[in-house]
């Protein structure tokens, strides 16, 4: 097997000693790898520490400054096409707020076996290992289950999607399916890019043995029926236009028949859990709303709700 030249893309943007703590774990892997940082409009003086503690410069780290912040999405995408020009084959993408444990990028290219499939590593919650910090389709005998513990995952376990936060793709399939959409800024991106890699015969693997420790995410649960609906608590008004924005989008293009009948009922319960649990309830409600109207008519994302800073 030909040695593989992996590369590690983190997005900052104002979270300066995570991105320290993040750098400081990729340095650690037991597999070396360069990495990509991408500061998306920084204002706290990101590059000037990582200076200052001799972060930088560095051979193996490579610093590329964005004139606006173009959220997660936007930065990805900024990430990806720096590293195709480059003569990287794999690309490990992670958030800022990642710490990876030494192992977890030589265990998840020891399951990288098709360059042609997408493979994801385990993020569980810093406090509580054993908790997924995100609820995960598993797909097992063709049926779909939600899992929530680490522990039940099998070693190798096919998805439905895997978030930015561990997310190893290959060149060629970059080549294939594009770059992340920049107008998702923030939300759900991880989701379209994982439908778009299905939609060119792509499986998509998370692998038990590649860990990423990362904050716990402040969720309830609501079990309806047969439906589970998780609701992100004390989140940004703008992230609720964002979710409810990017969710019908990406229903739109990939699963038009549930539009109606699962997605928008969805947002509109967490519409309501925002009024119930949260403080700036008109605004998340007026939030929600105009991510809804944009999602339907597929028009591109309102400046008002594109955090500045």
């Amino acid at each position: 097997m030909k040695p593989r030249k992996p590369a590690t893309i983190i997005v900052t943007h104002n979270r300066r000693h995570l991105l320290v703590k993040c750098i400081g774990a990729v340095l650690r892997q037991t597999l070396p790898c360069d990495i990509i940082i991408v500061d998306n409009a920084s204002t706290d003086n990101t590059r000037l520490l990582l200076e200052q503690l001799h972060i930088m410069p560095h051979e193996r780290i490579h610093y590329i400054r964005l004139a606006a912040n173009t959220g997660g999405s936007g930065g990805f995408n900024a990430g990806l096409r720096f590293g195709m020009t480059k003569q990287w084959d794999w690309f490990w993408m992670l958030d800022d707020d990642a710490e990876p444990l030494p192992d977890a990028l030589a265990a998840l290219l020891d399951q990288a076996a098709s360059e042609h499939d997408v493979y994801g590593s385990s993020a569980v919650e810093r406090h509580c290992p054993h908790r997924l910090c995100f609820p995960i389709d598993v797909i097992r005998n063709r049926e779909t289950r939600v899992f929530e513990k680490h522990a039940a995952l099998d070693s190798v376990a096919e998805v439905g999607w895997l978030p930015f936060l561990g997310f190893l793709i290959h060149r060629e399939m970059v080549a294939r399916i594009g770059y992340p959409d920049e107008t998702f800024f923030i939300l759900s991106d991880d989701i379209e890019y994982s439908e778009r890699a299905k939609q060119k015969g792509a499986r998509i693997f998370m692998v038990k043995n590649s860990v990423i420790l990362h904050p716990a995410q402040n969720c309830r649960k609501f079990t309806i029926g047969t439906k589970t609906i998780y609701h992100y608590r004390n989140r940004a008004s703008w992230r609720a236009y964002f979710d409810a924005r990017n969710k019908i989008t990406v229903g739109r293009r990939y699963y038009p028949r549930l539009v109606f009948r699962q997605t928008l009922p969805g947002i509109f319960f967490r519409a309501a859990c925002n009024l119930i649990f949260e403080e700036n309830r008109a605004y998340a409600l007026l939030a929600t709303l105009c991510g809804v109207l944009d999602g339907i008519s597929g028009r591109p994302p309102r400046r008002r709700f594109i955090p500045q800073s």
